[in-house]
């Protein structure tokens, strides 16, 4: 059996600070880092060794100087179509492949919220292009998770679990939560926000895409 590789996706907006994401950043195998958080990731923050990682973006955000010294490990792409998120998540399929690898996407919340809100969106275009990709982008609160068709997630008591539908028109089913969800239509994002799990696991289906969030932390 194939060992199962873990590439971090780390995007430039706030960078994490909880136990869990620095957990991950520090297990990767593998780093592809945004240009533009780069900076941050190697002064100030938390220095990448000296061979698995690449720097990635259009390179608006790095000076010459940078490029210079990333040598083959800078990946200028100047399409300006998909942001660097897309860029690099494609990047790290293209060479690892979704069959033996897990990828987990770190940074992309905080700073400005159209990032954010455009960021946690592409979570479904991710997985549309990549069908059966294990993806999942970690918060210092929290995970997301896209999904669609039946899925059940691991769960803890008072654990906060929000679901956000892409399809409004495809109806929710959910159990395993304080607020069971039976053909539920959630056509504003809010409507199924702040429900929360009963117990080890919660199972939700839909024929739309939704997108889940789960809180490393019960709800005091």
């Amino acid at each position: 059996m194939e060992k199962t590789q873990h590439i971090v996706i780390l995007a430039a907006g706030d960078f994490p600070t909880h136990a869990v994401p620095l957990q991950a950043l520090r297990e990767a195998d593998f780093v592809v880092c945004c240009d533009s958080a780069f900076s941050q990731l190697n002064t100030t923050h938390y220095p990448l060794s000296t061979t698995h990682y690449i720097v990635i973006g259009d390179g608006d955000s790095l000076s010459e100087a940078d490029k210079s010294a990333l040598g083959e490990r800078w990946l200028q792409v100047d399409e300006q179509d998909y942001n660097d998120l897309h860029k690099a998540v494609q990047w790290a399929v293209c060479h690892f492949p979704p069959r033996t690898s897990h990828f987990t996407i770190l940074g992309a919340t905080g700073r400005r919220e159209d990032h954010t809100l455009g960021n946690i969106a592409y979570l479904v275009t991710f997985a549309e292009e990549h069908p059966g990709i294990r993806l999942e982008m970690l918060t210092d609160y929290g995970r997301f998770t896209a999904m669609t068709g039946s899925g059940t997630f691991a769960t803890f008591p008072r654990q906060q679990v929000s679901i956000f539908s892409m399809d409004p028109d495809r109806p929710i089913y959910g159990q395993g939560l304080r607020w069971p969800l039976d053909a539920f239509h959630a056509r504003r994002w809010w409507q199924a926000t702040l429900n929360e799990a009963i117990g080890s696991e919660v199972t939700l289906s839909s024929d739309g895409w939704l997108v889940v969030f789960r809180t490393y932390e019960p709800k005091q």
